[in-house]
């Protein structure tokens, strides 16, 4: 009976490595206390390494003294290096967890499928991922509070990530963890947070000494530039509350611009409701005002109606009209010429939107500009005149001849 034991015992030892070998298990300890082929190679703490040589592989336990007849049996591999590599793994991070927690197979298997999908993870990015708070009190966990991932991310970044609220607030209030590390993308917490619809975690790294609600990550974007992006008006609204700044000039202009350029209107009204002066402020590559970013025609009207200056030229010498003719983008550009653009108005190389028009063989666009008074007969600086351009073209040689 016991050989017939035995067997059965092997067989399924078998059957386990077939299936998924990661998979948590209860055991009885007997099976493992004394002889029957399987030697203790390591321990660490109550993470246990054997060699089982029944079925050769390799079995990593873990202890339970609360039901010393029972053990988990986190793997059974039969790869040596394997086994070395994740029992060391185990034995490092489990700690915080089997000494706060009473532990079950659930969530044993939540904590080590965690630790193998991020083996780069610290016990305190485990305990946020897996939510189990309790565990950020320990003592290991609290030495790594501000201990960074492989993208540089710190605990406190992946509970912003994760919209994880009490983590959040575990982490500031009771491990004072610090607001202003970066990842490798530069990018601080208030980054991260900056990109949830709700603002309360903005709000929750306010409320602490926050020093990173101005920092610009490596892309050239704050916070504030972000949540603009993403269309967060309640987080812009927050971050404005606690002291960002709508003049800091990053990659893509001032956080105004980055609100234009992705057309999200609520972002534009917020800003300029706190700094008017934001409506005519220029972007640092191009001199140009939001109203140049503007690619809709509810943009453009938004900001024609706060007091855009419809004709303004940027340093690279055009207006609005000429970028919005340029690009063919027909609607935006009828709301600037209904508020007073000049359609002669010459911009670089002394080209008018119409000799844009031309150009671009848009005769949409070319009838409209002439509706509202543009100069077939205007010269730039080559000396062409947009009726000599449309000769040039196949769509404007036909225009010609209507003429």
């Amino acid at each position: 009976m016991q050989f017939l034991g035995r067997l059965l015992d092997t067989v399924s030892s078998v059957s386990t490595l077939f299936s998924n070998p990661y998979r948590v298990r209860d055991v009885p300890q007997s099976d493992y206390g004394g002889g029957g082929g399987k030697i203790i190679l390591k321990q660490e703490g109550r993470v246990v390494l054997y060699k089982n040589t029944q079925c050769q592989s390799w079995d990593c336990l873990l202890l339970l003294p609360e039901t010393p007849a029972m053990a988990l049996r986190l793997f059974q591999v039969v790869s040596e290096e394997d086994a070395i590599e994740w029992f060391q793994q185990y034995g490092l991070k489990l700690k915080p967890f089997y000494e706060t927690l009473p532990l079950k197979v659930e969530m044993v298997q939540t904590i080590v499928d965690c630790i193998r999908s991020h083996p780069d993870w610290s016990s305190a990015h485990i305990a946020v991922e897996t939510g189990l708070r309790d565990c950020l009190k320990h003592n290991l966990v609290q030495s790594q509070i501000n201990c960074q991932d492989a993208t540089g991310q710190t605990p406190l970044h992946l509970a912003c990530e994760k919209s994880d609220l009490v983590s959040l607030k575990a982490l500031l209030e009771e491990s004072q963890a610090r607001t202003d590390i970066k990842d490798h993308n530069g990018d601080t917490p208030m980054h991260c947070a900056s990109k949830q619809d709700s603002p309360v975690f903005i709000q929750a790294l306010c409320s602490q000494l926050c020093s990173g609600v101005n920092t610009l990550n490596n892309d050239g974007e704050t916070p504030l530039h972000v949540a603009c992006r993403q269309g967060r008006v309640e987080s812009i609204k927050a971050l404005l509350e606690g002291g960002a700044k709508c003049d800091i000039d990053g990659n893509a202009g001032y956080p105004i611009h980055t609100a234009v350029k992705y057309s999200q209107k609520g972002c534009v009204e917020e800003i300029l409701r706190a700094d008017p002066s934001q409506l005519q402020a220029e972007d640092s590559m191009h001199g140009g005002t939001p109203l140049h970013w503007s690619k809709t025609a509810e943009m453009c009207r938004l900001l024609l109606n706060h007091g855009s200056d419809v004709n303004y030229l940027s340093r690279t010498g055009e207006s609005a009209l000429h970028i919005l003719t340029e690009r063919g983008r027909f609607e935006a550009a009828m709301v600037l010429l209904t508020h007073g653009a000049h359609a002669n108005l010459k911009g670089r190389d002394g080209n008018t939107a119409l000799h844009l028009a031309m150009k671009a063989d848009n005769i949409e666009m070319i009838k409209a500009l002439i509706v509202f008074g543009a100069d077939v007969e205007i010269h730039n600086d080559l000396g062409e005149t947009p009726g000599l351009i449309a000769a040039r073209t196949s769509k404007g040689k036909i225009w010609l001849v209507k003429q």
